[in-house]
């Protein structure tokens, strides 16, 4: 690759990362209905470089999502390192609700169609494995019960979730009260109460949300 052409790509990236920026502010201040010609204004470039990188404004709030997705991964393998494997777990945990609660429009607009964009779906994934990786790590250290897995603890986090974008705005102190109902819900002393059944996988997350209809784009491709 030249000179020229490593400009030309580092350019492009920067009118990305403008316009993925503009759009996020503005759907967190006025929601979804922002128009695409208003974003491309605010980050200070044209209609045409917003639609050579989003076709459309569906794949440019999916693109979003799934930086925002990435960042939460990234975060959550510095946290592999953390002397403290239980603490880990429940702050990455805190770290995805705080980050649904700053971009609770683009979350809910993807929230039953997320099998269906493959990025979108590939992110999920990276979720789920950085939170088992950090799952076995405070189990390993005993600070969370053994008989649970992954999506077992995101099930149970979805409520969090739906606290905060229900409540949080009545009552600050909702959220951290459920993340605390979900610490003790996973403590080791709690496993005297046996779980009947077996950990749920995100492979049978994907095949519930493909038999309510929601299939995944390389499938309908």
């Amino acid at each position: 690759m030249t000179q020229g052409e490593r400009a030309l790509r580092a350019d492009a990236e920067r009118n990305r990362r403008r316009v993925l920026d503009a759009a996020g502010e503005l759907f967190r201040e006025r929601g979804l209905e922002v128009g695409v010609g208003e974003i491309a204004e605010h980050a200070g470039v044209g209609r045409g470089t917003l639609f050579r990188n989003f076709p459309s404004k569906e794949a440019l709030i999916a693109a979003i999502l799934v930086d925002r997705m990435g960042e939460a991964v990234d975060f959550g393998q510095a946290l592999l390192e953390s002397a403290d494997p239980g603490e880990a777990l429940f702050e990455f945990l805190a770290e995805i609700v705080g980050r649904q609660q700053v971009d609770r429009a683009v979350f809910e607009a993807v929230a039953d169609i997320w099998l269906a964009n493959d990025e979108i779906r590939a992110a999920h994934a990276q979720i789920v494995g950085v939170l088992g990786d950090l799952l076995a790590r405070a189990q390993e250290a005993g600070a969370v019960r053994q008989d649970i897995g992954a999506m077992d603890v995101l099930m149970m986090f979805k409520g969090v979730c739906e606290a905060a974008s229900a409540f949080a705005h009545i009552d600050s102190e909702i959220v951290p009260r459920h993340l605390d109902l979900l610490r003790a819900a996973l403590r080791p002393d709690a496993a005297a109460q046996p779980l009947r059944g077996r950990a749920p996988t995100l492979e049978d997350v994907e095949r519930a949300a493909a038999k309510a209809g929601v299939k995944p784009a390389s499938a309908t491709a």
